[in-house]
């Protein structure tokens, strides 16, 4: 069966096989058996639904993903929906955050397809039975990435370990609210200890509500030894933002910006402590 996959938006997550599509048909495209639009974001539903329409004459149109069917509960496919590489070992998460989109229960897949990029919602709420599957299949991989999944608070000495005897590319994880800090501060000081530095960590943080505290936890990010990027909790589609919201956020996502403010920063306490000094 020929299936073309159609995507409103097209990330670094995409597929880019001759069957991925992120736009109407054109006049040479073939027909299929299938036409499957996926909505990964809500904010793409116009869209995804302009799509369906259009690409009616090309076979029978499915419309579907996550932000259609909510989290599916079956394996990961790979190469179908996301990049060759990509793997999801478990679905779902048991923490139920109010500002995040995944409210299924956990499920974890005995069978996933090899992969070194791992996309999991929250690997580290696994069993460790689970964990361990996924350790020896990454032990197989290079540039290793875990682009999501790896939750502070569930960050181990032992599950450190064991990203220590894999070649990882980098580790993604979260702070999204003033409490997550403290685990994020704690992972920071183990991830450095076992020669994690910040070439490898980042941090996604949470932005869009309260300028002045988010400021401040992403300093805190970043003294915990990661690169912060700052996305706003709400897309443009869905929130109108005021140009200070994106250039705050345009900031706190480029690391050469946040390097050069630190950088600044530093020259500045040390300035002020020579003077200090002198004037002593």
């Amino acid at each position: 069966m020929r299936i073309a996959r159609v995507f409103p938006t097209k990330t670094s997550m995409s597929p880019i096989d001759k069957d991925a599509y992120f736009d109407i048909p054109g006049i040479f495209t073939p027909e299929y058996d299938e036409v499957h639009v996926s909505v990964t974001f809500t904010w793409d539903q116009q869209r995804a639904e302009f799509l369906a329409r259009n690409w009616e004459s090309k076979g029978r149109v499915k419309i579907g993903g996550v932000a259609i069917s909510g989290e599916p509960t079956t394996p990961f496919k790979a190469g179908m929906y996301l990049r060759k590489g990509i793997t999801i070992t478990s679905r779902g998460c048991p923490n139920r955050c109010s500002f995040c989109l995944v409210k299924q229960d956990l499920i974890e897949f005995d069978d996933f397809p090899e992969g070194n990029i791992i996309q999991d919602n929250n690997i580290l709420a696994c069993s460790d039975k689970h964990w361990r599957l996924v350790v020896e299949m990454l032990k197989k991989q290079k540039a290793i990435e875990f682009k999501g999944g790896l939750e502070a608070r569930r960050l181990t000495p032992e599950k450190i370990e064991d990203l220590r005897g894999l070649k990882i590319k980098s580790l993604w994880l979260a702070c999204d609210t003033k409490a997550a800090i403290p685990a994020i501060q704690k992972a920071g000081r183990l991830l450095s200890l076992a020669g994690f530095n910040r070439n490898k960590l980042n941090c996604f943080v949470l932005i869009g509500n309260d300028m002045q505290e988010e400021k401040e936890r992403l300093r805190l990010v970043w003294e915990a030894g990661f690169s912060p990027f700052a996305p706003l909790e709400k897309p443009k589609e869905e929130r109108a933002y005021s140009k200070e919201w994106r250039t705050f956020q345009r900031e706190w996502s480029r690391l050469a910006i946040i390097k050069s403010h630190f950088n600044k920063e530093l020259v500045g306490l040390v300035k002020a402590a020579v003077l200090l000094k002198e004037r002593g």
